[in-house]
């Protein structure tokens, strides 16, 4: 492999961490945007340049090589240096205006973010605003999000956290006690449905929250359902009425170096408006 100090632009090195990260040309060309011509275009190309093939192929996907590994360090060290000098234009950014990403679980971007959302597009409509509905956790710290809402309080030094509210969460269910469960990865941290059904059965897992609330309603079994949700939902019951609620807390993420920026300021007040109305809601206090 060639001298470190020659590494080929930052473009190249993008896509060779994806590669790395989701070990397959497919869901590398999704996580860019772009096509699996260009992803295998840009890593053959990288691979000439550094004079040694970097990934190779083997049992469950794309894995590194001796070379590969060298690459990845330095180029993790460059990406670091990229997000945080964009970070820190972003925090110094004053403008109402610019690109602003937030991610949320889809039940609480519908219901709760989307409101304020709006409320801020209607003020500044020069903010280009996408919401990414998912339970799934996008890094704060890569800008896969510029804001996120989730219901597990982060560790991260550079995140900032605030605590918008608390959610009450039940089992619900239509019919037949088996199991609509969240996928590995995506699991609420609540005691989860199945360990309270004999056998454990599960018939269905997902990783989404509104999918949970369809299968439930369809009759495929019991599961762990956001109260103000469950409650509201016709044909559902609690599927264990004797037991209190499980609590989720609700957090508002963001990192530090951009927390001051005026359109993410301006967006975190408008969430802790709407969610501080909703409350009451929330807690299981009221329907949708």
């Amino acid at each position: 492999m060639r001298d470190a100090a020659r590494m080929p632009d930052w473009d190249g090195l993008r896509i060779f961490l994806a590669l790395s990260r989701a070990r397959s040309m497919a869901a590398a060309a999704r996580m860019l945007g772009v096509d699996e011509t260009t992803v295998a275009r840009r890593l053959s190309r990288l691979e000439k340049e550094m004079g040694a093939p970097l990934l190779e192929r083997a049992q469950g996907g794309l894995t590194l090589t001796a070379a590969g590994e060298a690459v990845r360090a330095a180029a993790e060290e460059m990406e670091s240096a990229a997000l945080a000098a964009e970070r820190r234009a972003l925090g110094a950014d004053r403008q109402l205006s610019g690109r602003l990403r937030v991610t949320a679980p889809e039940i609480l971007g519908k219901y709760f973010v989307l409101p304020a959302l709006q409320a801020v597009h209607a003020r500044h409509p020069g903010i280009a605003i996408e919401l990414i509905s998912t339970i799934a956790r996008l890094d704060v710290t890569r800008r896969e999000a510029d804001v996120a809402i989730r219901t597990v309080r982060p560790t991260e030094p550079a995140l900032v956290a605030r605590k918008l509210a608390r959610m009450s969460v039940a089992p619900y269910v239509r019919r037949a006690l088996a199991a609509v469960s969240y996928a590995d990865g995506v699991r609420l941290p609540l005691r989860n449905v199945e360990d309270r059904i004999p056998g454990g059965r599960v018939a269905l897992r997902t990783n989404s929250i509104a999918t949970v609330l369809e299968a439930v309603r369809l009759g495929w079994g019991a599961g762990d359902l956001p109260c103000f949700v469950g409650d509201a939902t016709r044909e559902l019951t609690r599927a264990f009425p004797g037991e209190k609620p499980g609590w989720l807390d609700i957090w508002l993420i963001v990192h530090a170096d951009v927390q001051r920026t005026s359109r993410v300021r301006i967006l975190v007040d408008e969430l802790a408006r709407v969610f501080r109305e909703g409350a009451i809601l929330l807690a299981g206090g009221a329907s949708v």
